[in-house]
């Protein structure tokens, strides 16, 4: 059994951030699925673990860790080598401090706007129950407006930086682009017959975001990390065609 468990949601962006590192650095990992619909997240025995009742949490043996760019910087520092090291290059202050920028601003950015819009329109109507979830506050406290104002402004961002280098800090893609890239494969519930805030088609407003994301899901490890998302997305297509959402 491996000493590295990742607890989470193969359905969650930040669990599935740390699921493609760990396959990035070639490391073997035990995930454990923490189910939300059930209120494991809120379990006295989760909460042990992160007392914000969030995941992803990582165990590397008796180490704990929560917030999943806390868990991409420890194990890019930990269990970096000569082929992963421009992952996040310790070596190189000036490229890390750019890379944290884009982590700390893909949470108070990318993310609000973009996992708000998907709950709202996607999440909220496929849990039965979803009084245990934390979106059940955002849904009563955040307009949707908001949420789609700060989605299209992130998406503008991104596309103006993607412009100017092939991935957000350079020539390679990092840290920053993995946890990014695992944001915006979430808008794939939505509509995939319109642009985006509510709907998933990048090509039209944002082509150089769209062609981004394409390099990102080319990289070793996003297909397996990303089998569940795939699958979810596929049935609420299906649904979807049937106007059952």
């Amino acid at each position: 059994m491996s000493s590295l468990v990742v607890m989470g949601s193969p359905i969650s962006q930040p669990t599935r951030a740390v699921m493609w590192l760990c396959r990035l650095l070639n490391l073997q990992f035990e995930f454990k699925a923490v189910d939300s619909n059930k209120g494991e997240h809120i379990s006295q025995e989760f909460l042990k673990l992160n007392p914000n009742g969030k995941f992803p949490v990582l165990l590397d043996g008796d180490f704990v860790l929560f917030e999943s760019h806390a868990i991409l910087r420890y194990l890019a520092r930990k269990y970096k080598n000569q082929n992963t090291a421009y992952l996040y290059p310790e070596d190189n202050l000036a490229q890390c401090g750019k890379i944290d920028s884009w982590l700390d601003w893909k949470h108070t950015a990318l993310r609000p706007g973009a996992a708000g819009i998907v709950r709202r329109r996607v999440m909220s109507k496929l849990m039965k129950d979803y009084s245990k979830h934390s979106m059940r506050f955002d849904l009563k406290e955040v307009p949707e407006s908001r949420e789609a104002r700060i989605l299209t402004g992130a998406l503008d961002i991104m596309e103006q930086q993607l412009s100017q280098s092939t991935f957000l800090t350079g020539e390679k893609a990092t840290l920053a682009d993995i946890a990014c890239s695992c944001e915006i494969e979430q808008l794939l519930m939505l509509p995939n017959t319109e642009s985006p805030p509510f709907g998933c088609d990048l090509s039209v407003k944002y082509p150089k975001l769209h062609s981004w994301q394409s390099k990102m899901r080319q990289i070793e490890g996003f297909e397996k990390t990303h089998k569940a998302l795939h699958g979810a997305v596929k049935s609420i297509e299906k649904m979807r065609a049937k106007s059952k959402i």
